[in-house]
């Protein structure tokens, strides 16, 4: 096996309020490490803003990557509220690098950049089109490929061909270009891998804790290793970058010991009878979003915990937002029959709020499962709902990913 490949992307800082975290990375620096993790020898083509040059080149040495950095004009910070929130990015607006090269490879992973990308001319290449909505094509700035590879979230993929569903949005880059595969990101749903032969679906694995940030990149360099360099077939090299996101976003790791790879591997090979040819269908029953809204962070919680199950894609019924304020006698029975009538109910613990615990308590006692986020209470205060079998974080990511894996059945 041929250990080279080039990275091409992004060295930004990422600083997150909660859980508290700043760490010098972007997709390019994070799939390089990645890489090197699994014994490659990488080389990252790059920009560095006049402040952080310094950081990276000390960090591509401590990781045993080849940088090839041209100089930016300022340097790039992703701010998050939490691993879930769409980051504010300074400064908001980046000049377009000027690369004095090419880039040459036989194999290589291509992200998108703030500052443009650099023209690639490889052989075989795995991109990545970063961006959401404003994602573009791989070759719009004149890079080829022999042989290409997309992997896109749907926000991405829909940016790319105009059409909305997976299926078709993976038809669509199977028909530009030198495309021979896609792998569309959907979220709890999993990922579709779609070649000219066959449209096949692939599940997410559950974690403990889940650090979103940087984990598209991690699947991206996981998938890039085992396709480009260990020759896996598509399908097998998809379902191991799903398990290695798995171990990365439960404990931040960007290398791993022989023990855990063999066991990732493992387990990656063991799953690969849960493929599909559809894609499982979201419940139709709804999760209940419990919680206080009487406070201006209060109701800025059950928003962003609203927003982000319904991003994944699932139902949710917040009293706030569906029943509004009123009398007890009308408000009550109105938000107890939509509990009922629940599939899932999502607390938000903090404060402990009186109708709150109520509302965990007659779910509970129906049966119903129970997710709760607890950011700062004493776990003594818990004890009903532990006991109880109810899944308690003190992390909002974790505990949104934890309803969406039970709702659909990872859990």
């Amino acid at each position: 096996m041929n250990s080279s490949v080039i990275v091409v992307g992004g060295c930004y800082v990422e600083d997150c309020s909660f859980p508290r975290s700043t760490i010098y990375r972007g997709s390019g620096m994070r799939a390089a490490s990645i890489l090197t993790g699994f014994g490659s020898d990488v080389t990252l083509w790059t920009v560095t803003g006049p402040g952080l040059a310094d950081d990276f080149t000390d960090i591509a040495k401590r990781k045993g990557v080849k940088l090839e950095s041209t100089s930016g004009s300022a340097d790039i910070w992703f701010r998050y509220r939490h691993p879930l929130a769409k980051p504010d990015v300074y400064p908001a607006v980046v000049s377009a690098a000027s690369y004095p090269d090419e880039v040459a490879a036989d194999r290589a992973l291509v992200f998108g950049m703030l500052e443009g990308r650099p023209k690639v001319l490889a052989k075989r290449v795995v991109y990545d089109p970063q961006d959401g909505f404003r994602a573009r094509p791989f070759g719009e700035n004149g890079s080829t490929a022999e042989e290409l590879l997309i992997i896109a979230s749907l926000s991405e993929g829909r940016a790319l061909t105009a059409e909305e569903v997976p299926e078709k949005v993976a038809r669509a880059l199977l028909a530009t270009g030198r495309c021979i595969g896609a792998i569309i990101k959907c979220g709890p749903q999993g990922a579709l891998i779609a070649t000219a032969a066959d449209q096949q679906w692939i599940r997410p694995f559950p974690s403990k804790r889940v650090w979103k940030i940087g984990s598209g990149d991690v699947f991206s360099a996981a998938f890039a290793h085992a396709w480009l360099q260990e020759g896996m077939a598509i399908l097998d090299a998809a379902w191991l970058a799903s398990r290695v996101v798995a171990e990365y976003v439960g404990t931040r790791a960007e290398s791993f010991a022989p023990e855990c790879l063999k066991r990732i591997r493992e387990e990656a090979k063991a799953a690969a009878n849960k493929t599909t040819t559809v894609a499982r269908s979201i419940p139709d029953s709804g999760i209940y979003l419990a919680g206080p809204f009487f406070t201006t962070n209060q109701q800025w919680l059950v928003d962003e915990a609203r927003f982000a199950l319904r991003e994944m894609g699932f139902k949710v019924f917040s009293p706030i937002h569906e029943i509004g304020e009123g009398p007890p006698e009308i408000v009550a029975p109105a938000d107890i029959f939509a509990l009922e009538n629940s599939k899932l109910v999502f607390a938000l613990l903090n404060g402990l709020d009186a109708g709150t615990l109520f509302e965990v308590g007659y779910a509970r006692a129906l049966g119903i499962p129970v997710v709760g986020l607890a950011e700062a209470v004493d776990e003594r205060s818990l004890t009903m709902l532990l006991g109880s079998g109810c899944a308690v974080s003190d992390d909002f990511a974790t505990s949104i990913y934890t309803a969406c894996w039970q709702l659909m059945g990872d859990v």
